[in-house]
């Protein structure tokens, strides 16, 4: 019998047009009220560092990859940056970012592909962000070849917003997503010219703990993922609860037992 073979473009062209909202684009199984709490904490996150970097962000210009519902195009709208552009490989997103950011642009594109720049369609960036979206491409290939790519178009200086599960153990892969291990992307970064500017909790209590052995986060986990999974409604009352601790653990912790938040710098 012949293995299927996943297909990105596919997979999020039909999910991204069945699925609307942050649900579509954030852990599905927790439903749409708790998805809102975890994305308030990464726009928390986001916001505190990004805020850190030493550039004049009215001069920047930015790109933002598998930009989706568009909402770190919104993230960075509030730095009143000087020019933003996201990409994305389905024409469901990119359609609906254009009715909703008509200042903005935005087009189709595969960071991901050895071809992406034939056109010369990028131009050079000051900044360019990628988050929960690169550990979605599933061929290891690929993913070095995006890195590479993002290492073409970004300013000598420039910085590289990404967030990932930097595993402390070795890379776990699934259908659709591959965690991999820090190891492993810290040398591909670095192998592309960047050099580690900022590395953060991105979250602690809200997203699946791939990168912990603790049997009591585990547990914790289990019960509430599927908890809300059967009671979706106990989002609103299990989000805002969560959320002080949260902001706590993201603030005050070194690593999380979920993604990470980091900054690279291109030398």
């Amino acid at each position: 019998m012949e293995e299927k073979v996943f297909n990105p473009d596919n997979y999020w062209e039909d999910r991204l047009h069945n699925i609307k909202g942050l649900e579509g684009v954030g852990f599905k199984k927790l439903g749409p009220s708790f998805n809102k709490w975890a994305y308030k904490v990464r726009k928390h996150v986001f916001s505190k560092q990004v805020s850190k970097l030493n550039v004049k962000f009215n001069d920047c210009n930015v790109l933002d990859i598998g930009s989706g519902t568009g909402f770190y195009i919104q993230s960075w709208s509030e730095f009143n940056v000087k020019k933003i552009t996201g990409i994305d490989i389905t024409q469901t997103s990119v359609e609906n970012l254009k009715t909703i950011f008509p200042k903005h642009h935005f087009f189709l594109s595969d960071i991901g592909d050895v071809n992406f720049n034939d056109n010369n369609q990028y131009e050079v960036y000051d900044l360019i962000s990628s988050m929960d979206v690169l550990f979605h491409i599933v061929d290891d290939n690929r993913f070095e070849q995006s890195i590479k790519n993002i290492s073409s178009i970004i300013k000598p200086g420039g910085y590289f917003v990404y967030s990932d599960f930097y595993l402390h153990q070795d890379t776990i892969r699934g259908e659709s997503q591959v965690s991999r291990s820090k190891e492993y992307l810290m040398d591909t970064f670095i192998k592309n010219g960047f050099e580690l500017e900022i590395y953060k909790p991105f979250m602690y209590f809200v997203n699946k703990p791939v990168d912990t052995k603790n049997p009591f986060i585990k547990a914790y986990w289990f019960l509430l993922e599927n908890g809300l999974y059967v009671l979706p409604f106990m989002g609103y009352l299990m989000g805002p609860l969560i959320y002080p601790f949260e902001i706590i653990a993201v603030d005050n912790c070194k690593e999380s037992p979920t993604t990470e938040f980091t900054v690279f710098r291109k030398k």
